[in-house]
């Protein structure tokens, strides 16, 4: 049954491909769905600069990664570094990092908490944040909770949902007060929100965002040569505007 699910995941997502993704010009990126923005912006300025093609592939990490296990059509994926080399153990010749990811604490229109010092009043209502288990923002979110010395005393005011767009979600419609996001999310949805607050690095594991090269890519020239583009003063001004 897990193959068959496979089967039909990659089939999927292939068929979303352009006709002539994978072909000897074109490359092939595979990137998490949340920097679909900040990729989209890098790719516009690549392909002015060099006429060169890139299919770009969106999607949540878990599919992202299988995918570029088992389609053998991905050059290039981009994301957490912890989850694409260690969870998913993808093969990556070549990598580097765009930026960091960070942390931030919104809070939702209209309410009247508006600073991080407001997860300690006690007038404060529920808090979101992504699935601590598994999304890398979830895990940044319980690391400043602990490290700041505010568990288990607000425990009971967490609502853990599972991902970071849901975390919107439930500050857009006013279930909570705050929620965990990070900051290219927030960036893209800033008019929707009271306000926010990016949170000190210190007080959470680091979060690297790279983009790689995987051993099985078919356009490996291509592929090395948008890694290049990724570290110009361009390319990096990009990424700095979209939360990196």
């Amino acid at each position: 049954m897990r193959m068959i699910r496979i089967f039909a995941l990659i089939s999927a997502l292939l068929f979303a491909l352009p006709a002539q993704a994978g072909a000897t010009d074109s490359v092939v990126l595979a990137a998490g769905a949340g920097y679909k923005k900040m990729v989209n912006a890098l790719y516009e300025t690549y392909q002015k600069k060099t006429g060169a093609q890139i299919d770009l592939i969106y999607g949540n990490m878990g599919r992202v990664t299988t995918l570029a296990k088992e389609s053998g059509k991905v050059d290039i994926v981009l994301g957490d570094a912890q989850f694409l080399l260690k969870k998913a153990a993808l093969p990556v010749t070549e990598k580097t990092e765009l930026g960091r990811g960070r942390l931030v604490l919104a809070f939702a229109k209209g309410s009247k908490f508006s600073k991080v010092a407001d997860l300690d009043n006690p007038e404060a209502g529920r808090i979101a944040m992504p699935d601590t288990s598994k999304a890398i923002y979830g895990r940044a979110a319980r690391q400043f909770l602990e490290q700041t010395g505010r568990l288990p005393a607000i425990q009971s005011r967490l609502v853990e949902v599972a991902t970071v767009p849901q975390v919107f979600s439930y500050l857009a419609t006013g279930e909570v007060d705050m929620g965990f996001l990070n900051l290219t999310h927030v960036l893209n949805v800033a008019d929707k929100l009271g306000g926010y607050e990016v949170l000190d690095e210190k007080d959470y594991a680091p979060i690297s965002i790279i983009a790689g090269i995987l051993t099985t890519s078919p356009n490996k020239a291509g592929a090395e040569a948008f890694l290049a583009f990724l570290k110009t003063d361009e390319a990096q001004a990009i990424v700095r505007a979209n939360g990196l």
